[in-house]
């Protein structure tokens, strides 16, 4: 939640926000652009290149336009109260142990083709690597764009995806997801709408993303919570389901565990997932010999 806002000198400022820590939600793995930079993080996002920095409990987001607002408003969650989620989840002990390193991560509502093709990038992937292969993707076939003197590319648009060959998705580092790469987007040029995942129950869109190619459970559960605002989405990787074999006594397969999860955490599940995430790779930085899978 937040206060008030307003947009001086083509700068929006949301004053009075509970809850959020700008680098911890630009760091979590749930967007592969923002970067650190200027006291602040700078992305491409939403068909424009942004510079957001945070004061205490302000957050301001430069350039943005009067009628601009609500955009970043709604793309950094700021509507929701996630001081009160946070106390919910926090009569949990197991996730009240995980607040101290995942307070203040919104999730963000990102674009839904941003996400899947990300995602999709991201199987079997750490971030760093996922980073500069979408990096390598916008300057590819993206939009050129600049803020204070320096260039940047937006993220590609479906029909520029869908017009390149595989061999160019290979030359940039995307692998064997090259052709999924392609065949999603092109899916998306003839029509496909993604934003209708937002009003339908979760397993009926998770069961409609599962039809693109490259794209399994953790990656329809990525995607639907990240950008299509279904927060009991529960994305499963290794390390959140060691907490949840470790923690929580649950056990069988990973699309079992997600439903235990599901069922346990409730509407909220996917924000729970993320303190559980932020945990997991604090516990992973405490032993850097292990490596992402």
């Amino acid at each position: 939640m937040y206060k008030h806002s307003t947009v001086v000198n083509n700068t929006l400022y949301v004053d009075g926000i509970d809850r959020l820590d700008l680098s911890r939600s630009c760091a979590c793995g749930q967007s592969f652009r923002w970067h650190e930079d200027n006291g602040g993080f700078t992305a491409p996002a939403l068909g424009r290149v942004v510079h957001a920095r945070q004061a205490g409990d302000t957050l301001s987001i430069y350039p943005c336009a009067e009628g601009e607002a609500a955009d970043w408003i709604h793309y950094f969650d700021l509507e929701r109260d996630y001081a009160a989620i946070e106390e919910r989840l926090s009569h949990d002990e197991q996730l009240k142990m995980c607040i101290p390193c995942a307070t203040g991560i919104r999730v963000f509502n990102q674009d839904a083709f941003e996400a899947l093709i990300t995602f999709i990038i991201s199987a079997n992937n750490n971030i760093g690597r996922i980073a500069g292969i979408v990096e390598r993707l916008c300057a590819l076939c993206g939009e050129r764009a600049e803020l204070d003197g320096k260039e940047y590319f937006l993220f590609p648009k479906p029909d520029a995806i869908a017009a390149r060959e595989e061999s160019e998705l290979l030359a940039i580092g995307a692998g064997y997801r090259a052709p999924y790469i392609i065949k999603s987007a092109r899916r998306i040029a003839e029509g496909y709408g993604l934003e209708k995942l937002r009003d339908m129950p979760l397993d009926a869109a998770r069961k409609e993303l599962l039809t693109f190619y490259g794209v399994g459970p953790k990656v329809a559960d990525c995607v639907l919570l990240f950008s299509c605002g279904q927060t009991s989405a529960f994305p499963v990787d290794t390390w959140v389901e060691k907490l949840l074999t470790q923690w929580y006594g649950m056990s069988g397969t990973r699309s079992g565990l997600k439903k235990q999860a599901r069922a346990y955490f409730g509407s909220y599940g996917g924000l729970a997932q993320q303190m559980l995430f932020a945990s997991a790779m604090q516990q992973r930085l405490r032993r850097p010999e292990e490596k992402n899978t």
